[in-house]
């Protein structure tokens, strides 16, 4: 494989290519607006420089690289009739990617693989657009494309085995990690991470911690590099708000994944985090501020569930975390140990894959299936079940992987 096309040159459809042709392959990036190619030709001939500035990159192999890119305005013969594979990257707009592969069968030779970046709607939904849908596949890049490990290749109903696996090693090929994993709505990463935004957005709300205390609890307590607020502030409150709500509507409107009425108000007021200035935090002095107000309320913890989470935080590494930081550590740990059980008892991938999709995908201290085996799944179900008895929606109710032990 040596011919690509990228449909799509906004931030990852540049990425994409901007990987691809530094890794040799001859590029042809497709938009309908020049300007937007235009830019993006830029900002790759940009980060190539650096690249060479830094040692990382030959100033032949930059020059190279960016001759490999050529751009069209359109998706016809022209563009990409020699195409071995076509990848999509606009909006997540359904009818928009239906629309642009009904022209990519068209064109494309019937040898060609499609693929779809989508981060979370159904591949076999976008499929439906095409007369074979063997063809089309899904390769979830993460933003930034060219410096984030990780590549999900998706495998639909009716997509060839053949393919997937083809995909599977391009992207090692250009050094990344394939995870592979079945059409399911968040696939691997937007599913199992849910709980760490959701479950941080509800104890805001009920007035359990702030923002920074909850950012702090995970960060110190957990390991994790970034808090959840502070992780949706540099994603785009709204690019998050609808990653949940595309997940929640697909998976049946299940509770756990309900997204937060309180995120919904910042993105209606417009605020989206580090792009905007503000969202969860106020970016406008040299260090970023809590922006949000916690409307604080006490609470007591039965000694049953106090010792379960005592325990439960302790054998999880939070050894010196206080009474209120081990409810708030064990909710979003638990949320997310029990998602990827659920993943797993879905077969969604496998137990590596899944573990290894959270650590490349999102940067996790650890794969959450090895966290929950190193806690014990006896005290994650326990756990679970304890926190499940505090709440009338059943959102922590265990899944079989840890409900049979």
């Amino acid at each position: 494989m040596e011919r690509i096309a990228v449909i799509g040159a906004g931030t990852m459809g540049s990425g994409i290519a901007q990987l691809a042709a530094a890794h040799g392959y001859e590029v042809r990036l497709i938009d309908v607006n020049r300007t937007v190619l235009d830019n993006a030709q830029a900002t790759i001939g940009r980060n190539y420089d650096r690249a060479v500035e830094k040692g990382r990159m030959a100033a032949g192999d930059r020059d190279a690289a960016l001759s490999r890119i050529t751009t069209a305005e359109s998706i016809d013969a022209g563009s990409v009739g020699e195409a071995e594979l076509a990848i999509e990257a606009v909006i997540e707009d359904l009818h928009l990617k239906q629309r642009i592969f009904k022209s990519l069968e068209q064109y494309a030779p019937p040898s060609a693989t499609l693929a779809t970046n989508t981060s979370s709607l159904p591949v076999g939904r976008i499929a439906e657009a095409v007369s074979d849908p063997s063809r089309l596949i899904g390769m979830h890049f993460f933003n930034p494309a060219p410096l984030m490990p990780l590549v999900e290749i998706i495998a639909a109903e009716k997509s060839d085995p053949a393919r997937v696996a083809a995909a599977s090693e391009l992207a090692r090929q250009w050094d990344k990690v394939a995870v592979i994993a079945r059409d399911t709505p968040g696939f691997i990463v937007n599913r199992v991470a849910r709980g760490f935004y959701l479950e941080a957005l509800r104890l805001l709300g009920e007035g359990v911690a702030g923002v920074d205390e909850i950012d702090q609890v995970m960060k110190s307590h957990g390991g994790f590099r970034m808090g959840p607020f502070e992780l949706m502030d540099l994603v785009g409150l709204d690019v998050n708000l609808a990653v949940s709500t595309s997940v929640w509507e697909q998976m049946d409107k299940k509770t756990r994944f309900a997204p937060h009425e309180i995120q919904q108000k910042l993105v209606t007021e417009g605020r989206l985090g580090r792009k905007t200035g503000r969202g969860f935090y106020d970016y406008s002095r040299d260090h970023p501020i809590p922006a949000l107000s916690v409307d604080r309320r006490s609470f007591a913890l039965n000694p049953k569930l106090s010792d379960t989470l005592q325990v439960f935080a302790g054998r999880a590494g939070a050894t010196s975390a206080s009474g209120t930081e081990q409810l708030v550590f064990a909710r979003i740990l638990g949320a997310i140990l029990n998602e990827a059980g659920f993943a797993l008892d879905e077969q969604v991938a496998s137990a590596e894959d899944i573990d290894t999709a959270m650590i490349k995908g999102t940067n996790y201290p650890k794969g959450p299936l090895a966290w929950g085996g190193e806690i014990g799944q006896r005290t994650v179900r326990g756990t679970l079940r304890a926190l499940n008895e505090t709440v009338s929606d059943g959102r922590y109710a265990p899944a079989d992987r840890f409900a049979d032990i």
